[in-house]
């Protein structure tokens, strides 16, 4: 006879956690369990033979005085704790860490305004429990059809929740329908993955034997379901509470029998079951130990601390990743241990379905869960790869996690890297926050595995990155070339523009066809502009730069603006000895003498202009060749007193 037995039968992690706590506080004068502790007749019968007793109801709490009650791992309500620490009795909780956790995430969400909705059974206990976090008020879905027709606000947020045992697919329907209602949903992922593991198992197994028992109280759901699901895949599937129900002569000694057991089952009774099966076995010599039998069954698939695994990501958030490593608890990957980088979106890195291998922390902590890391995994096989890099010279790249005291922290598989401020840049930076959460490549300059210890350089990669872009610069640059630069720094006598592997100087003689007083007039540190070459100087490594392109220059139609007999209008720019200079338009000046400013006599200038007055003036003289004009304002009083006198003798006559 063949004897397969799941690796998953019998108490989960939170049912073994329940009962040994109560095993475990016998000594207690008065015990009682809130509830039965599992679905399993035999070890309530057996609690209470030892006197432990269960209270049924709150209104049964109400009548205890003393005693210690253990709360049972499907959870209770807020207001049973409440009361409990009202009455003075002690407690030990031993609710289920994965119910628990919903607890937490309900009160919280019901404090901040959110509704509440619980897919799950509303008559059992463990989500009457959750529903006693949230006031009561929780809106409670056990179908699809309840999704279709229910009443939410589209008003107020929804937060959503699931009964540790229910089904994921209906689970996931609800929410789908939900979502196209056009609530705003913030979904929690709270089904515990050993249930559908379970199942998964017994359907495998169904598939391969002749018969299959199923052991299991006759009140728990998740038996029920697993005799279902097995009696779909294997007809002579037999379903049994005690090893007393089998029926010893539906089996013969050459069949091959599969057992699975429900979450409430306790191990002996798994035993019992198999010795049963064995005995049908008349051939001593092929017999096995069946106690070894279940023993090396029931641990097939344990993991460890320290083993490096595979698994398929099946939720992820923004605090953490949950993974499926065919396990009976699902494994979580928080924040913290999925990498260093504080600013990390989890929901962008990975997404359900993928393949991820993991580092496996600590097997069922408190919380009844596998804590996986992936950095510590990175980090690992990141030593490795820095070191090769750093012996090799290599050029890396990773992003600047942090701007620390005198440098900045580069994350690159999970090791972090100092860049001091000096290895930054070939000039000094006052802000360092400009290179946060970029990417930058670097040198390693300092390797201490030992000490932990990596120092690397960006310096040295733009040292030779400029070297190589000057090269290609001054190769290229040829006068009257125009180039787009970036104007890197202001002087008094101009700016200097970075073009790409090297500075131009951009004279502030250069800077317009007028006059410009600084440059900070036309110009600010970082702006793009596109300038003209005039010279290129390879030698010395100079390049002269030039705003003023031929075609706006003012003297290009100056024969026609500023013909001799012209009247023209400009403003007083300067004022000399000899006369007055007035700027015609940005670039073209003209010279008032001073013996042209009036028909009397002027001693000084000053007496009949100041700098910045509008002026008339006729052109008298221009030399395109030397760019000069000359201007007059007593031609042009002369010839307007000529017209009004020419206008009074017409009058007379």
């Amino acid at each position: 006879m063949e004897i397969i037995v799941a690796s998953t039968a019998g108490f989960c992690f939170g049912v073994e956690r329940a009962v040994e706590s109560v095993y475990k506080n016998m000594s207690c004068k008065k015990l009682y369990t809130y509830g039965p502790i599992i679905h399993n007749k035999q070890v309530v019968d057996d609690l209470h033979s030892k006197g432990v007793q269960t209270i049924s109801d709150f209104e049964n709490l109400l009548t205890l005085s003393t005693g210690t009650i253990i709360l049972r791992s499907h959870g209770v309500g807020k207001k049973i704790y409440e009361q409990i620490e009202k009455q003075g009795l002690a407690y030990i909780d031993s609710t289920c860490p994965y119910v628990k956790r919903i607890h937490t995430i309900v009160e919280k969400h019901i404090a901040q305004g959110y509704q509440i909705v619980i897919v799950g059974d509303p008559s059992h206990p463990e989500v009457q429990g959750i529903n006693g976090w949230c006031k009561d008020q929780g809106v409670i879905l056990q179908t699809e059809q309840e999704a279709e027709v229910c009443a939410l606000s589209t008003q107020v947020p929804v937060c959503i929740v699931a009964q540790t045992t229910y089904k994921p697919q209906v689970y996931k329907k609800i929410i789908a329908i939900l979502e196209t209602r056009g609530y705003s949903l913030k979904v929690f992922h709270t089904i515990c993955n050993a249930t559908s593991i379970r199942q998964e198992e017994a359907t495998r197994i169904a598939k391969e034997v002749d018969k299959m028992i199923v052991i299991g109280g006759k009140h728990s759901s998740n038996t029920r379901k697993l005799y279902e699901i097995c009696k779909q895949w294997c007809e002579k599937t037999y379903y049994i509470e005690t090893p007393q129900e089998l029926e010893l002569n539906l089996f013969q000694p050459n069949d091959k029998i599969g057992i699975t057991a429900g979450a409430s089952t306790p191990k002996k009774i798994i035993e019992e079951v198999i010795k049963i099966m064995s005995d049908i076995h008349n051939n001593q010599e092929n017999q096995v130990s069946f106690e070894e039998l279940l023993e090396e069954s029931l641990n097939h698939g344990q993991i460890h601390s320290g083993q490096t695994l595979q698994g398929k990501v099946i939720h992820v958030d923004q605090n953490e990743v949950i993974v499926n490593l065919g396990y009976k608890a699902d494994g979580i990957i928080p924040k913290a241990e999925f990498s260093s980088d504080p600013n990390i979106e989890l929901t962008k890195e990975v997404r359900p379905g993928d393949e991820i291998e993991v580092y496996v922390v600590k097997v069922n902590d408190q919380e009844g869960q596998v804590l996986l890391s992936k950095k510590r995994l990175a980090f690992q096989k990141g030593w490795d790869h820095l070191q090769e890099a750093y012996e090799a010279k290599e050029i890396l790249k990773g992003k600047v996690i942090e701007v620390v005291k005198g440098g900045v922290i580069v994350l690159l598989q999970e090791i972090r890297i100092f860049i001091p401020a000096s290895q930054l840049s070939d000039h000094f930076i006052h802000d360092l926050t400009q290179f946060l959460n970029k990417e930058l490549s670097f040198k390693i300059i300092e390797f201490d595995r030992r000490r932990r210890k990596v120092i690397g350089s960006h310096k040295e990669i733009m040292k030779k990155q400029k070297a190589a872009q000057k090269e290609a610069l001054f190769q290229s640059l040829e006068a009257e070339t125009r180039v787009e630069g970036v104007v890197k720094r202001l002087t008094d006598f101009g700016a200097f523009v970075d073009l790409g592997g090297a500075d131009g100087l951009l004279h502030i003689s250069e800077l317009s066809w007028g006059h410009v007083k600084h440059p900070k007039q036309l110009l600010k540190e970082g702006q793009q502009i596109t300038v003209r070459v005039l010279e290129v100087d390879k030698e010395n490594e100079k390049i002269s730069l030039s705003l003023r392109m031929p075609e706006s220059n003012p003297w290009n139609d100056a024969d026609k603006k500023y013909a001799i007999g012209n009247t023209v209008e400009g403003t007083v720019v300067r004022i000399v000895s000899f006369g007055a200079f007035v700027e015609l338009e940005p670039g073209v000046d003209g010279l008032i003498h001073i013996s042209q400013i009036a028909k009397k006599h002027v001693e000084k200038v000053e007496d009949e202009l100041t700098i910045g007055q509008s002026v008339k003036a006729e052109v008298i003289d221009l030399n395109l060749e030397e760019k000069r004009i000359s201007l007059s304002m007593k031609k042009l009083e002369e010839e307007e007193q000529e017209v009004e006198e020419e206008s009074v003798t017409t009058l007379q006559e």
